[in-house]
């Protein structure tokens, strides 16, 4: 061992052989050290390339949840226009008074969306976000991730409307189960499709039910306000599109450094 060598020397007064034992020891300490270093730093680099690759993937699906969505909601728009053009000037959906009354109900249709956040949040719990080497990258992530949290955009993609709670209230429930079985289609998760379907009533009982629903200014206050949130929130994901485009790049970059 170099210690006892070096409180012998102390002891001979060679301080000479004690100076040598002396650098000996410290050098052999830094070395020890260095590696160490090296070797952590090693580790924290692979993780944080595991980090980055997962929150690609992560992004990659978001861009193609974001497309689904904004489709699906240009389809719930539609719908909404046809049942307010009927509410304000009665013009029907094709002359059909079942096609008019089936636009009212799947106007009130959602497809919730939100960012996977999954990845990231574990490395921002975790006190990890340093291992992204890329100072930009961090913030770009930080600046992108907002959107699932208590920020303006969350809150304008978390879609809970008054119209879809209110158009339930008003149509027979004989008539909600038919459209459930006839007009739509689950097709897993939370992917959903909104179908043509023949009328289940006749058109004297669908006009009655259209003159409900026109009448009704509460439902249509809340059809306007509807129609025009799918809009914004279209808008929102064409700033929030961009920055996923703009991080999948960078991520992919970086995973290949």
């Amino acid at each position: 061992m170099r210690v006892p060598r070096f409180t012998q020397r102390l002891r001979e007064h060679d301080w000479t052989a004690a100076l040598i034992e002396l650098v000996i020891v410290i050098a052999g300490i830094l070395i020890a050290l260095q590696v160490s270093n090296w070797n952590q730093d090693r580790i924290d680099a692979a993780r944080g390339q595991r980090y980055t690759k997962r929150i690609h993937d992560d992004v990659q699906a978001d861009i193609q949840n974001m497309a689904k969505a904004r489709a699906f909601w240009k389809m719930v728009a539609g719908f909404g226009k046809q049942a307010l053009a009927h509410g304000e000037d009665g013009t029907l959906v094709d002359g059909s008074p079942w096609k008019t009354a089936l636009a009212y109900y799947q106007a009130r249709q959602i497809l919730p969306f939100e960012l996977d956040d999954t990845t990231f949040n574990e490395l921002r719990d975790a006190g990890d976000l340093g291992l992204i080497e890329d100072e930009d990258l961090r913030w770009g992530l930080s600046s992108y991730y907002r959107a699932t949290g208590a920020g303006v955009t969350a809150e304008i993609l978390r879609h809970n409307p008054a119209y879809r709670v209110q158009i339930r209230s008003l149509v027979p429930a004989e008539v909600q189960d038919y459209i459930w079985a006839k007009c739509f289609r689950q097709l897993g998760g939370v992917d959903q499709e909104l179908l043509d379907c023949p009328s289940p009533i006749p058109d004297a009982q669908a006009n009655t039910q259209l003159a409900s629903l026109s009448d009704n200014q509460t439902l249509q206050q809340n059809l306007r306000y509807w129609y025009v949130w799918l809009g914004v929130s279209d808008k929102v994901l064409d700033s929030t599109d961009a920055a996923a485009q703009a991080l999948s790049a960078k991520t992919l970059l970086s995973t290949h450094r």
